[in-house]
């Protein structure tokens, strides 16, 4: 089972196996919460419009039992006997991550990643050319027991946000919150590089994750790119 979590600029998804019915449905989250409801249909049919794709016809109803959810560090809770049943966010899941991207060459723009130990987080800095909007995301991975949890943020800012020298190997990013701090990359011989500073986040159910200093790695290259909001629901 998939609980999803989202605000305007964060997420956090929580993927944990559950006993899964036509008709009910059996979680335990652990010390976020359990989920354990039977499915009470209407009687009827509706149809599900996606985000992307034809209409599909599903049997309306309701959720009826216990649903609890208690996100770590209070950043979200949810208390409820009943949810209605509905399949557009199944059925638009994929609909918003399309993403095209040119990378290399004369491009004007720049793209900025950092990974830190073992992949501890992931962090990406992206602008069109000098002059636009930049673009800041990052997500953590964790493993509680059989539960696998992924944080996200995704925020957009001025052009000084990120400034950056392509050929020079170098940028300098600050984002706005819930990021905080900045860094710098800086390409020297070869193929060694730096990324240092106070760069950290909050994100929801984990606050100030680190993401520059000693065992975190980046890559700096010319890309053009174009991306829907990644956290918009139906």
């Amino acid at each position: 089972m998939l609980v999803f979590v989202t605000a305007r600029t964060s997420a956090a998804l929580y993927f944990v196996p559950a006993e899964v019915t036509e008709s009910s449905i059996e979680a335990d989250l652990g010390r976020v919460g359990r989920i354990s409801v039977d499915f009470v249909p209407s009687g009827t049919a509706k149809q599900e419009r996606p985000q992307c794709g034809k209409p599909v016809a599903v049997q309306a109803g309701s959720y009826v039992g216990a649903i609890d959810f208690e996100g770590e560090e209070g950043f979200s809770e949810v208390h409820a006997t009943s949810a209605t049943g509905e399949a557009k966010f199944t059925l638009s899941f994929g609909c918003g991550a399309v993403r095209s991207e040119g990378t290399g060459g004369h491009a004007p723009g720049a793209r900025l990643t950092a990974h830190g130990p073992g992949g501890k987080f992931e962090f990406e800095g992206r602008k069109n050319s000098p002059s636009r909007p930049a673009r800041f995301s990052a997500t953590i991975e964790e493993k509680r027991g059989p539960m696998a949890i992924v944080r996200a943020v995704a925020v957009k800012a001025g052009p000084a946000a990120f400034d950056y020298d392509v050929p020079a190997g170098t940028a300098t990013v600050s984002p706005p919150p819930p990021f905080d701090g900045a860094a710098t990359f800086r390409r020297g011989r070869g193929k060694s590089t730096t990324w240092r500073g106070d760069l950290s986040v909050d994100f929801p159910g984990r606050a100030d994750v680190r993401l520059a200093g000693p065992g975190s790695r980046a890559s700096l290259v010319r890309a053009v790119q174009n991306t829907a909001h990644p956290f918009r629901l139906p």
